[in-house]
């Protein structure tokens, strides 16, 4: 069964071969696609799948024959050739079509970012862990990054998906990324466009650098990031059943076979915490499978500070916690490696990124050119344009 109702607006087809419905070309569209999930053997043409008539005419009757079709073969008690908006015929339907909850857009996204460049990976995925002054810029080349975009079923709650993986393999796991509140930028984000282009394309190539966070790891990871919208992430955030089927959707487009989903990564940045958190509470089977956590600077938050991720810790998933302002403080006499140690020792790990650890960093000069920003929010704004590689470098069974 179906999980999601697709409806039309209007009636659709030729009722008893007299009456032409009004036909409108979108819900053409919805019949057509429906019939698409269809097997050929339920009245369906799954088999046949995209063969439908150009001219309108012509693709009006052919809904008409497969309407008539597909009621005769279910011995409907009116069998007229025509669709009625919520009607038996189209609930049946529904019931029959496979799911398709995204529709890959064509060719390549443009992604764009918000014009933030000097934003370098880090010189070794180690020096988190073990050198206070982080080295950045890394020595090689990094590996070819595919990346597509899908428009979501109405049911997702949000308009589009972007996803991004290396070239040339299958992916080992899934990375889904939760977006930070637009009301922190509300302005920014005024337009549908700008929430498709830069609102995704912020996690891909912007700030958050996802694309070159997992060429540079050498893990075989794919990115899911699902655009933002004014009230979050839609069923990415908590419908168990509709993220499953998405993440099938994807897995079979990118490797072109149904298999098992392979383990699963979440990350988080800012505020997006409290949508990551709810996610693995709302979704217990796709939890088992998270196997890293990356929350970066959610600790900032002060109305998330309650969320401490140790229970998802303790349920086998390592958790990496990146923290700038509010980094633990030192012990009495603790030198900068035993802090590291203690820090990173924890279950869940916290990285510590306080303002002398970033001292090599391009950008570090804002500290003196906007003190006011950079002692708020420079440490925030920077975590997850390196970090990430950090996490997946040192993520274990993926």
């Amino acid at each position: 069964m179906a999980l999601t109702f697709t409806d039309i607006t209007q009636p659709v087809g030729i009722r008893n071969g007299q009456t032409v419905m009004p036909n409108k070309q979108g819900d053409l569209e919805i019949v057509t696609d429906l019939f698409d999930r269809i097997s050929v053997d339920d009245g369906g043409s799954a088999e046949l799948a995209g063969v439908w008539s150009k001219n309108r005419d012509d693709l009006i009757q052919e809904v008409t024959d497969q309407i008539i079709t597909f009621q005769t073969k279910h011995q409907m008690k009116v069998i007229d050739g025509a669709l009625d908006r919520s009607g038996g015929t189209l609930k049946l339907m529904n019931k029959l079509a496979t799911d398709r909850l995204l529709t890959r857009m064509p060719g390549t996204p443009a992604w764009e970012d918000w014009g933030y460049d000097r934003l370098p990976p880090l010189s070794t995925d180690k020096a988190p862990e073990t050198m206070w002054e982080l080295p950045f810029g890394h020595s090689g080349s990094p590996r070819m990054m595919n990346t597509r975009a899908y428009e979501c079923d109405k049911a997702m709650g949000t308009p589009h998906v972007g996803i991004g993986w290396p070239d040339g393999v299958k992916p080992s796991a899934y990375l889904l990324y939760f977006h930070h509140s637009l009301s922190q930028e509300g302005n920014a984000y005024a337009s549908s466009g700008v929430r498709f282009i830069k609102g995704i394309g912020d996690y891909m190539i912007g700030r958050m650098k996802g694309l070159d966070s997992i060429a540079w790891s050498g893990k075989n990871v794919c990115l899911v990031v699902p655009e933002p919208t004014s009230s979050g992430q839609g069923a990415f955030e908590n419908n168990e059943k509709l993220v499953t089927e998405a993440l099938k959707e994807i897995d079979a487009d990118v490797t072109g076979e149904t298999r098992d989903l392979p383990p699963l990564l979440v990350a988080s940045y800012s505020d997006g915490l409290g949508r990551m958190n709810t996610f693995m509470s709302s979704c217990p089977n796709l939890r088992k499978t998270v196997v890293g956590m990356y929350d970066f600077d959610g600790m900032l938050v002060v109305r998330f500070a309650g969320v401490t991720l140790s229970n998802w810790a303790k349920g086998g998933a390592q958790v990496f916690r990146y923290v700038g302002n509010s980094s633990p403080g030192f012990a009495p006499k603790e030198t900068k490696q035993a802090y590291l140690a203690r820090c990173t020792s924890r279950s869940p790990k916290i990285i510590p990124l306080p303002k002398s650890r970033w001292v090599n960093h391009p950008r570090y000069p804002e500290f003196t050119t906007n003190p006011g920003w950079a002692a708020a929010w420079w440490m925030h704004f920077y975590i997850p344009s390196c970090m990430l590689y950090h996490g997946l470098a040192n993520t274990n069974s993926i």
